[in-house]
């Protein structure tokens, strides 16, 4: 059975989230390096070239998590393990905050492999 206090878990909304802003990134990403709009990191920001790297890679990172976000909220409410509101809130803080790890070591590590110094 579908428990819908699941359904309606943070996860999904992270998920949906980082899916639209990533698609959004993906297909209208900032031209100009800012201070405003799109991955800013001191390695993505030293010039253009790693810049426009960095868009397009974190971009589908970030749909990537998005989506893996998404499912795993619909699996754990297909699976309706029966976890204590805390124990779910944790779960879902930690699943949420992987995801930008997630996001933010594979986009550094990447910008670092392709524009050593």
């Amino acid at each position: 059975m579908i428990d819908l206090n699941t359904l309606l878990n943070p996860c999904i909304l992270c998920g949906v989230v980082f899916s639209i802003v990533g698609a959004i990134l993906f297909y209208f990403p900032p031209k100009e390096i800012n201070l405003i709009y799109g991955y800013r990191t001191i390695r993505s920001m030293k010039n253009q070239e790693s810049w426009d790297f960095a868009q397009k890679f974190s971009s589908v990172k970030m749909i990537k998590a998005g989506v893996a976000l998404i499912i795993l909220a619909f699996l754990g409410a297909f699976v309706n393990l029966d976890f204590n509101p805390k124990v779910q809130m944790f779960l879902t803080l930690l699943l949420i905050i992987g995801s930008v790890i997630y996001l933010f070591l594979g986009t550094e590590k990447a910008l670092d492999k392709r524009f050593k110094e």
